[in-house]
């Protein structure tokens, strides 16, 4: 894993998306990036070497969102539902398929 494709792990999604659990979002981790890019890489990469995705990081939150112009909002298919993943486990995974796409 390179310091390159874990900045860019950090820098690609959107700043605004919805964070997990922990409330650590994409401005955040770049606010981190910024003084601790060293820690995080190791971090990301050592993760990465040993094949270890942490648990805090397999967190989600499911969220119903209605569907627009459905009749009956009492049917559950009038609803869709989002996972928010922690932003960590996010980069690592990113990091990770890009390898393998690679």
């Amino acid at each position: 894993i390179t310091y390159a494709e874990v900045k860019k792990g950090i820098y690609r999604p959107n700043r605004k998306k919805a964070p997990g659990p922990s409330q650590i979002n994409y401005t955040a981790l770049h606010w981190a990036w910024e003084v601790a890019s060293e820690y995080i890489y190791l971090l990301i990469s050592r993760c990465a070497n040993i094949g270890y995705h942490p648990i805090a990081w397999r967190r989600t939150i499911a969220v119903a969102l209605r569907k627009p112009r459905k009749p009956d909002y009492s049917n559950p298919r009038a609803y869709r539902l989002i996972q928010l993943e922690e932003c960590l486990g996010k980069v690592l995974e990113s990091v990770q398929a890009s390898r393998l796409a690679y």
